[in-house]
């Protein structure tokens, strides 16, 4: 009776082969969080991507806006100066309508004065 002695593996007592056990990481949500491949990562990568796409394409407004702002300044100034500047030629022109009138005036007023000595000298 010696075999009494020997203890047989009770199988109540006994853990199940791995292999029997059901494998929880095979769970979408459990395996995205490890595997990059998987569908769930994609849309993070894409949620991310989405938002730095976002990120880039609100500073570009920003800049954009900024450079359209300043080109818009530059132009009211440039418009300024050249209402300025047609402001100067006009006065410009007329000082010369000015100096003109004045220089005929006195043309004639020598051409009367060189008559006047002329019928002077001949009689």
């Amino acid at each position: 009776m010696m075999a009494s002695h020997l203890v047989k593996p009770d199988s109540r007592n006994c853990k199940r082969p791995r292999e029997m056990e059901p494998q929880i990481p095979d769970s979408p949500m459990l395996s995205s969080l490890g595997k990059s491949d998987s569908p769930f990562s994609d849309y993070a990568g894409l949620f991310y991507k989405d938002k730095a796409l976002e990120k880039e394409l609100n500073d570009t407004s920003k800049e954009i806006n900024l450079m359209f702002f300043t080109y818009a300044k530059i132009l009211s100034e440039r418009a300024a100066v050249d209402a300025s500047y047609i402001n100067e030629i006009d006065e410009l022109f007329k000082e010369a309508n000015t100096i003109e009138n004045f220089l005929i005036q006195k043309r004639e007023l020598l051409r009367q004065r060189l008559t006047v000595i002329a019928n002077t000298l001949h009689k």
